[in-house]
C-alpha cells in the first residue's frame, strides 16, 4: 500500500506525536496532587478542551476505520449506525446533563457507581462497577486492535504485537497523567484529527464531483444503493440504538466531563457544541468510505479502506498529516476510556477497602488501577479483534446493566433498593450468558439483556418496600434543574 519512502516518512511523524504526546502527560502529571485532579481534571476545565476531549472520545480510532468500511462497502446508509447515539446525548444534554452535575459536584462523586449506591445502597456499587468494566475495558481494547492494524500497515508488523505495542504505549501514556493529561491533551488530538478527516472529506467531494456526481456514479456502476440513505434493516438501527445509543445515557467518561466543567454554563455548551461537531465529522466518515469507492478506489480488504483511499487520493504531505491525525485520534478515545474504566476500579473496588487514604496514596493506587484496566482490555482486543463487533459487544454490557436503574433514580420514584440492584444484576448476568452462548435464536444481548432489566426493575420495585423519600427525592431530576 505505501512504498518504503512513504512508510519511513509516516513513522518519523507518528512516533514524534507519540513523543509529544507522552512527554506533555509527563509534564502534567507533576501537576497532580489530589484524587480528582486524576478522575475527574480538578474540576475546572473551560469550553474548548471539553468539547475536543468529548469529540475525541466519540470518535475514536476504531469509529474511523470502521465507519470506513461501512461506508465503502455498504454506502451512506450505514450512517444511521451512528445516528441513534447523537440522538440519546441530545435527550441527554436536555434532560440530565444539569441534574447529574448538580448531584454529582453537591455529593463530589467520582464515578457512575457513586451514583447508584446512593440511590440504591451500597449493595448497587459492585454490578455496576462490573458492567462498567465490561464496556470500557471493550472499548479500550477495539483501540488497541486499532493500533494494531494501524502498525500493521504502516510498518507491516503483525496485528497481535501492534496490539501489545499499543497496549504498552497507551497505558503508559494514561498512567501518567488521568483525566487531567487526557483531557488537555485532547485539545492538540482534537485538533490534528478534525483537521484531518476535513480535508479527506473535501478532497473526495471534488473528486467525485459533488453529491449529484456521487448519486450519478453510483448509478452508472451499478450500484445505486451506495447513496440510498435509509438501505440499512431497521432491525440493524434497532440493535444500535440499544447498544450504542443506551450507552451514552451510562457513559462514565461523559458524566466525568459534566464534573469536570469549570461551571454548569460550561458544561451545557461544551456539550452541545462537541455533539453537533462530531455528528457533522462522523457522517463524513461514512462518506469518506463511499466516495473512494466511488471515484474507483479498490480495496481488497474493507477493514483498510481508510488507509487505501487516503493513499490514492492525497499528496504526501497530506497524507501524513491524515494518517498522523488517525494516530491522534486513536490516541484520544483509547486514554479517556481507560481512564473511565479505571476509575470504577480504584474508586469502587480499591478505596472501599483501604484505610489510608491521603490524596497520594489514592493516586498512587489510580495508577494502579489503569494497569488493571488496560489488561482487561488487552484481553479482550485479542478475544474479540474486530472493531464494531467489540464496540457493541461491550455497550450491550453497560445498557443491560445499568440504564434502567439510571433512569428510574432521576424519573421514577417508585424504584425501590432492591428494583434497581435486582435490574442492575439480572440484565448484565442475562446479557453476558446469551453473549457466552453465542447470541442464541440469532438475538443480540441487549434484545435479551434490557428487556429482562426493566421487567426485574419494575416488578421487584412494586414488590418491595419503598426506598426513603429522604434518599429519593433529592437525587430526582426535577429537583436538581
Amino acid at each position: 500500500m505505501f512504498d518504503s519512502a512513504t512508510r519511513l516518512y509516516l513513522f518519523i511523524a507518528v512516533v514524534g506525536f507519540l513523543i509529544l504526546i507522552i512527554v506533555y502527560s509527563l509534564y502534567v502529571s507533576l501537576k497532580i496532587k489530589t484524587y480528582e485532579d486524576y478522575h475527574v481534571a480538578g474540576r475546572n476545565i473551560p469550553v474548548i478542551p471539553l468539547v475536543l476531549s468529548m469529540m475525541g472520545t466519540a470518535i475514536g480510532g476504531s469509529t474511523l476505520l470502521g465507519f470506513t468500511t461501512s461506508g465503502y462497502a455498504m454506502g451512506i446508509g450505514r450512517v444511521w449506525e451512528i445516528l441513534p447515539a447523537y440522538i440519546i446525548v441530545i435527550f441527554m444534554i436536555l434532560f440530565m446533563l444539569k441534574a447529574i452535575r448538580n448531584i454529582g459536584l453537591r455529593h463530589k462523586m467520582i464515578t457512575i457507581p457513586d451514583f447508584t449506591s446512593l440511590r440504591y445502597g451500597e449493595q448497587a456499587r459492585l454490578p455496576s462497577t462490573i458492567a462498567l468494566l465490561f464496556a470500557y475495558a471493550a472499548i479500550t481494547g477495539m483501540q488497541y486492535t486499532a493500533i494494531g492494524i494501524f502498525l500493521n500497515v504502516i510498518s507491516g508488523l503483525p496485528i497481535t504485537a501492534g496490539i501489545l505495542v499499543g497496549w504498552f504505549g497507551l497505558t503508559a501514556k494514561t498512567y501518567l497523567g488521568g483525566l487531567k493529561a487526557v483531557i488537555w491533551a485532547d485539545t492538540i488530538q482534537g485538533t490534528i484529527q478534525n483537521m484531518g478527516i476535513i480535508i479527506l472529506f473535501a478532497v473526495l467531494l471534488v473528486q467525485v464531483g459533488g453529491f449529484g456526481g456521487a448519486v450519478h456514479k453510483a448509478i452508472t456502476m451499478g450500484f445505486p444503493e451506495l447513496m440510498e440513505p435509509f438501505s440499512m434493516p431497521f432491525s440493524e438501527f434497532i440493535v444500535f440504538l440499544f447498544t450504542l445509543g443506551a450507552y451514552q445515557v451510562i457513559r462514565q467518561d461523559a458524566w466525568q466531563r459534566m464534573w469536570a466543567a469549570r461551571d454548569t454554563e460550561v458544561a451545557v455548551k461544551g456539550f452541545w457544541i462537541s455533539t453537533i461537531c462530531g455528528l457533522i465529522i462522523t457522517a463524513a466518515i461514512f462518506f469518506i468510505g463511499t466516495f473512494g469507492r466511488l471515484i474507483g478506489v479498490e480495496v481488497a480488504d474493507p477493514s483498510l479502506a481508510f488507509y487505501e483511499i487516503s493513499a490514492a487520493v492525497l499528496p504526501l504531505p497530506v497524507l501524513v498529516l491524515i494518517i498522523t491525525a488517525l494516530m491522534a485520534t486513536i490516541v484520544s478515545c483509547a486514554d479517556s476510556n481507560l481512564v473511565a474504566g479505571a476509575s470504577s476500579v480504584v474508586n469502587d473496588i480499591m478505596k472501599p477497602l483501604l484505610k489510608n487514604r491521603e490524596e497520594k496514596v489514592l493516586v498512587r493506587y489510580s495508577r494502579h488501577a489503569v494497569l488493571i484496566t488496560s489488561i482487561a482490555a488487552l484481553a479482550l482486543a485479542l478475544y474479540i479483534p474486530r472493531l464494531i463487533e467489540l464496540w457493541v459487544t461491550g455497550t450491550a454490557m453497560l445498557a443491560s446493566g445499568l440504564m434502567f436503574s439510571v433512569l428510574a433514580a432521576l424519573f421514577w420514584k417508585r424504584a425501590s433498593h432492591a428494583g434497581g440492584v435486582a435490574a442492575m444484576w439480572g440484565g448484565l448476568t442475562i446479557a453476558v450468558i446469551w453473549q457466552i452462548w453465542g447470541h442464541p435464536f440469532g438475538l443480540h444481548p441487549v434484545y435479551i439483556g434490557l428487556p429482562v432489566s426493566l421487567i426485574l426493575l419494575v416488578v421487584v420495585s412494586l414488590l418491595s418496600k419503598p426506598s426513603s423519600p429522604d434518599i429519593v427525592e433529592p437525587l430526582l431530576y426535577t429537583n436538581n434543574i
